[in-house]
């Protein structure tokens, strides 16, 4: 499958793919600009959105729509290598490129381990636009069932809020 601009999802077999604001780079990098890995299952979507080469993404989940937009909710996990303050309830773009737009976020869990704590925020409404992106001829970077636990049920050492 060669790259294209516009990738139409919706029309892709099921299975798992990797687009990206920038074209596919010729060196070592696994993609370019900001990039979704992803899993599709007929109209559903999961996976997450982010920078290569780095631990800023966002998890997501959720439908394909016509004009060329994921629609559903998203979260990330806020530690002390990437510190969110207060989770926002009004819409903002989580990335500079503002292909991403959350909102409603909320606290669904807090873990605590000796020094360091952890929050899983999870946005009640995220969309990601991709319309401008690149389609790569196969996934390069981790895969999402990797980094994506949907699973917020408490665990013996947490506690929500």
């Amino acid at each position: 499958m060669s790259q294209a601009r516009s990738p139409t999802l919706a029309q892709l077999r099921d299975g798992d793919y990797q687009i990206c604001t920038q074209p596919p780079p010729k060196g070592w990098q696994q993609g370019e600009g900001v990039c979704f890995v992803f899993r599709k299952q007929n109209q559903q979507i999961e996976g997450y959105y982010g920078y290569p080469h780095s631990d800023a993404f966002v998890c997501l989940r959720g439908q394909l729509n016509l004009d060329r937009r994921i629609v559903g909710q998203g979260y990330l996990v806020s530690w002390e290598g990437s510190q969110w303050g207060t989770p926002e309830k009004k819409a903002f773009f989580w990335d500079e490129e503002q292909q991403l737009q959350l909102a409603q976020g909320r606290v669904v869990r807090h873990e605590q381990d000796g020094q360091s704590e952890a929050h899983w925020i999870l946005f009640q409404q995220a969309t990601l636009n991709f319309q401008s992106f690149y389609l790569y001829p196969k996934p390069e970077m981790t895969a999402p069932q990797q980094l994506c636990n949907w699973n917020f049920e408490r665990s013996p050492n947490s506690s929500q809020f």
